[in-house]
């Protein structure tokens, strides 16, 4: 994960950063089955902001601002792999409905 991490700080925050993110933690999620669930999630993340994009130009300013909530849910889920079940489970429930667009605006 701390690798996935690594990766997404060399990015520069385009759609194509979010396809290769929803790839990459597919395949880490087949790898890792006690954090598959919040492996797919995280991917679910990155491929809704695909699904809103693709084709659409957006700003520097928004792709900026996306990279940098992304890289916090990214870091969040580092923290939340390596605790409890239930602190697994209330992040999951978190993911499962994060926007990136909506933490933006917050």
């Amino acid at each position: 994960m701390h690798d996935l991490y690594t990766w997404l700080e060399e990015q520069s925050g385009g759609i194509r950063t979010y396809t290769e993110f929803h790839q990459k933690v597919r395949e880490l999620a087949r790898q890792d089955s006690d954090n598959a669930a919040i492996l797919a999630l995280l991917g679910r993340v990155a491929a809704r902001f695909v699904a809103r994009f693709e084709g659409e130009p957006f700003s520097v300013d928004d792709a900026s601002a996306a990279l940098v909530e992304f890289k916090a849910l990214l870091n969040q889920a580092m923290t939340a792999m390596d605790s409890s079940t239930a602190e697994k489970f209330a992040f999951a429930n978190k993911v499962a409905t994060f926007d990136l667009l909506e933490a933006q605006a917050a």
